[in-house]
């Protein structure tokens, strides 16, 4: 399972989903997390259709299986990611 973390350097619920992605990590080890910022990757972000930050998208063998533009909590983060491994 791959999670991508789309953000910006000047997002405050960026750097709130930033903190639940990487505990989210640390109780998953085997989870794959990349984050994309958007303005560094702005062609990738448009590629994507971010249109705001932060969006996490989870992928399955490259396939998206869940995609959440709102920050989330660790619970709805692991909910999610136990959801997209179905």
């Amino acid at each position: 399972m791959k999670l991508e973390l789309y953000t910006q350097p000047f997002c405050a619920p960026c750097v709130r989903t930033r903190l639940a992605v990487a505990r989210v990590q640390e109780l998953l080890p085997a989870l794959e997390v990349e984050e994309i910022n958007v303005v560094e990757q702005v062609e990738r972000g448009e590629e994507m259709g971010i249109t705001s930050t932060p969006v996490i998208r989870l992928l399955q063998e490259g396939t998206e299986k869940f995609r959440a533009s709102q920050t989330p909590t660790i619970n709805q983060l692991l909910s999610a990611i136990a959801g997209a491994s179905d």
